[in-house]
């Protein structure tokens, strides 16, 4: 279960981390298929709820681990 819960942290963080990337290099982010396209006016603040999301998510998969080992 922790691995599906990492494996969509992991994705949280891309999508959330990518757009800005892609925004930093010049390039349209609308073009490419992100959740926070899906967010007009509040792209910027989708990602940022995304990337602390992903962030969020994986700290308590390090954590857990951790606890049972």
């Amino acid at each position: 279960m922790l691995l599906v819960v990492e494996i969509v942290a992991a994705l949280f963080l891309v999508q959330g981390i990518a757009p800005l990337i892609q925004e930093a290099a010049g390039k349209d982010p609308e073009q490419s298929f992100f959740i926070v396209n899906s967010f007009d006016d509040q792209q910027p603040f989708a990602s940022i709820v995304l990337i602390l999301l992903g962030a969020c998510m994986l700290y308590g998969t390090v954590r857990t681990r951790r606890q049972r080992s």
